[in-house]
């Protein structure tokens, strides 16, 4: 996906730390000490964490808390710095302690809800964010975190309706001003980011996602006003052959499509764990793929981020789809994993995506319309800027060319608002997922352990789980004889687990010695837990069918399918 408005949308909890210790201790705990707004530990503890400085920080909060143990404001602090910091254990502990001991301060319950939904708790996060709101109206956290929560379920006019209340409540709030820059059109998001920058210039609110944004939008629209990447000729439905990849003459390693860029055709990586088009130097030079914006990028792996470039081609054809004007992203390596490219299945995030590997296709199917719904033009979501919306009227909205460049963000109504997502009738059997940009986490239950969310991938070889996800399962033991590479190189510590039961879907599945290796960079970037990964080797022995817009997946087994 798009990694410059992942990180301009993930982040919902900075301000609060940036806030006066009035706002942030907007329910008094009964009998506690008022905080100082004057007091130095505070505040330099908000410009270390607005820094990334996180133990110096955490620091400065504890020596609050030293002097004063019933602030609010610090305490709260002190929580989402340790999530920054990854010490889940203690956020949990301290979280619940201070919760126990004021239950009545609204922001507390924010800050315990938030602790909730990194560990992937999503109802008991629920329930908390709630209960703030019931008890301080005025929380604009808790409007966010709970924003965030329900449209990662596919929620998004109830996510919409919420951001509203966040705004209305403080239009000021930069947290709540860049949360609004993804339903602009395009061509006023430059303008918007740039004033709200302005009105930031002195570092009150972590806005590094967004000035990154910012310049590559400047990057990609130098040129022209916009890329929408806009289907040549309407095509209701087609498929695609799929082609097989192979780790050696004898294993599968996944199924690839043929990807024409310009007039130079490359065999891509199927991927439904990447997002948009991804490719090496050598295959972007043979495509004469233009560079428009530097970039760092980094996925599974521990050699660091790989350095490249977005660049842009004038045709890109996929099957019988042919889009014009679109971007794509580019590695300063040769290669991408060992293969030419990868290509996100959310790059058809317009249509249903069948993934029916037995008979060796793609499908591309109309997505259900909804009441109401106008017919709106297919485009290819090659940057997948437009993911966290997920709404296909929004997307054209965001594409249109009619609207006015400069808008005030502070009151600004789009005309399509996004829309909660539609089961239809057919699809009353498929299962919810919980979406981050592209990211699609499933719901799975691992023996006894309900509720673990693991990424749909068909990029990654085999089924794996997270070190966390063992320690909780038991055991683990080094296995020096599994080699896992992704984007950012070699995986350095590999382990393997006792073998489980895995329940996804309505499907039961046995992973034996399943792979095991740290999976919380994953983890940081959707900002919830991820315990694993639903790999190929499972996936290929059944037919897949998502539905990005909605939020739902199904998968379809039949053992008397025959394939590889």
């Amino acid at each position: 996906m798009n990694r410059l408005l992942a990180l301009l949308l993930s982040a919902f909890i900075s301000t609060a730390l940036l806030m006066d210790s009035s706002q942030a201790q907007s329910t008094p705990a009964p009998g506690s000490a008022p905080v100082s707004q004057q007091n130095s530990d505070l505040v330099a503890g908000r410009a270390a964490f607005a820094a990334g400085k996180y133990d110096d920080a955490a620091a400065r909060f504890r020596a609050v808390l030293a002097k004063e143990p019933g602030s609010v404001a610090a305490q709260v602090a002190l929580v989402r710095t340790l999530l920054s910091q990854e010490k889940l254990q203690e956020a949990v502990d301290l979280a619940g302690k201070y919760l126990a001991a004021t239950p009545n301060a609204a922001p507390l319950h924010t800050s315990m809800a938030e602790v909730h939904f990194r560990r992937a708790e999503m109802s008991a996060a629920e329930s908390d964010f709630r209960s703030a709101i019931r008890l301080d109206p005025t929380d604009t956290q808790a409007y966010l975190g709970l924003a965030k929560l329900v449209g990662a379920l596919g929620y998004h006019g109830k996510a919409y309706q919420l951001l509203v209340t966040a705004r209305d409540l403080a239009p000021d709030d930069p947290d709540v001003q860049r949360q609004w820059i993804r339903f602009l059109p395009r061509s006023s998001r430059i303008p918007a980011m740039e004033k709200l920058l302005a009105e930031n210039k002195d570092g009150q609110s972590d806005l590094t996602g967004l000035r990154e944004y910012l310049a590559f939008l400047k990057g990609a629209t130098a040129d022209r006003k916009t890329h929408p990447c806009s289907l040549a000729k309407p095509v209701e439905r087609t498929q695609t052959d799929l082609t097989p990849l192979l780790l050696d003459a004898q294993r599968l390693r996944g199924w690839g499509l043929n990807v024409k860029l310009n007039d130079h055709v490359s065999k891509f990586l199927l991927d439904t764990g990447a997002s948009g088009i991804y490719m090496g130097r050598k295959q972007a030079e043979k495509a004469g793929v233009a560079r428009i914006y530097d970039e760092h990028a980094s996925g599974i792996g521990d050699q660091g981020q790989v350095t490249g470039y977005y660049g842009y081609v004038d045709r890109l054809q996929v099957g019988e789809l042919e889009f014009h004007d679109c971007i794509v992203e580019v590695s300063d390596k040769k290669s991408i994993v060992e293969e030419e490219g990868l290509i996100g299945a959310d790059v058809f995030s317009n249509y249903i995506v069948n993934l029916d590997f037995r008979e060796r296709r793609m499908r591309l199917e109309p997505l259900p319309k909804r009441p109401g719904d106008a017919e709106v033009a297919k485009s290819l979501n090659s940057e997948g800027d437009d993911a966290a919306i997920s709404d296909a009227s929004a997307a054209a909205e965001n594409k249109s060319e009619d609207a006015p460049a400069i808008i005030n963000i502070r009151t600004y109504i789009p005309r399509h608002p996004p829309q909660d997502r539609y089961r239809a009738p057919e699809m009353k059997e498929w299962s919810a997922v919980y979406r981050f940009g592209h990211e699609l986490l499933l719901p799975t239950r691992i023996n006894d352990l309900n509720n673990k969310l693991f990424l749909i991938d068909t990029g990654a070889f085999n089924t794996t789980f997270s070190t966390t996800l063992a320690v909780e399962l038991g055991k683990m033991h080094r296995d020096y004889d599994t080699e896992v590479r992704g984007i950012s190189g070699k995986v350095a510590k590999i382990y393997s687990t006792k073998d489980a039961d895995m329940v996804f879907g309505h499907l039961k599945q046995r992973v034996e010695d399943p792979v095991t290796f740290d999976l919380s960079s994953i983890s940081r970037d959707a900002g919830t837990e991820v315990s694993g990964i639903i790999g190929f080797r499972v996936l290929n022995l059944m037919d897949v069918q998502i539905d990005y817009r909605d939020n739902l997946v199904n998968f379809e087994y039949d053992p008397m399918k025959l394939g590889p």
